[in-house]
């Protein structure tokens, strides 16, 4: 039996299950909580924290059970949407260093408004302004760590300047 093949099926058969995936897909509908639709992790999250409280001797609880697939989800948005924002940041920044400040901030201010669609997009639920701070203050971190690289970087290409035309002059 294992060794079947599609092919060694009688078309018939072939034909019902066509017909009774065909009845699942049309009719099936997608899990929502509050008004959000769940997908596939969302949806085993959910589970999972009801059988944790069924386990426990609990009542599963819906709102709790949401929080924590909002907290999860907007964890992830977070750290996709960081991820984002420093290789976008990072790929404009390495290829003009040192620059203007303002040249940096233009780059950090794309960047940063890239990872914040993309945070907005996929974050859910009443917590996600508590990830937004959050993700704000990575950002700005890592802004920090770059205006600090740039003034570096600009200071050591002036000294090497002032270095090889001060020979000059001597």
């Amino acid at each position: 039996m294992a060794d079947m093949k599609l092919e060694d099926l009688r078309p018939e058969f072939v034909q019902q299950i066509q017909v009774l995936r065909k009845k699942v897909v049309n009719r099936i509908k997608a899990k929502t909580i509050n008004g959000k639709r769940l997908n596939g992790e969302m949806l085993f999250n959910l589970a999972s924290s009801y059988a944790e409280a069924i386990n426990n001797g609990a009542v599963p609880s819906i709102e709790s059970s949401w929080s924590y697939i909002c907290k999860n989800e907007c964890q992830k948005a977070l750290q996709d949407a960081y991820e984002v924002f420093e290789r976008e940041f990072y790929e404009a920044y390495q290829n003009e260093v040192p620059m203007e400040e303002e040249q940096l901030k233009e780059m950090y201010k794309s960047a940063k408004t890239k990872g914040m669609k993309l945070f907005e997009k996929t974050a859910v639920g009443d917590v996600k302004e508590e990830f937004v701070a959050q993700l704000k203050e990575k950002m700005s971190s890592k802004f920090s760590h770059y205006e600090n690289e740039n003034k570096k970087s600009s200071e050591q290409q002036c000294e090497m300047f002032l270095q090889q035309n001060y020979e000059l002059i001597e």
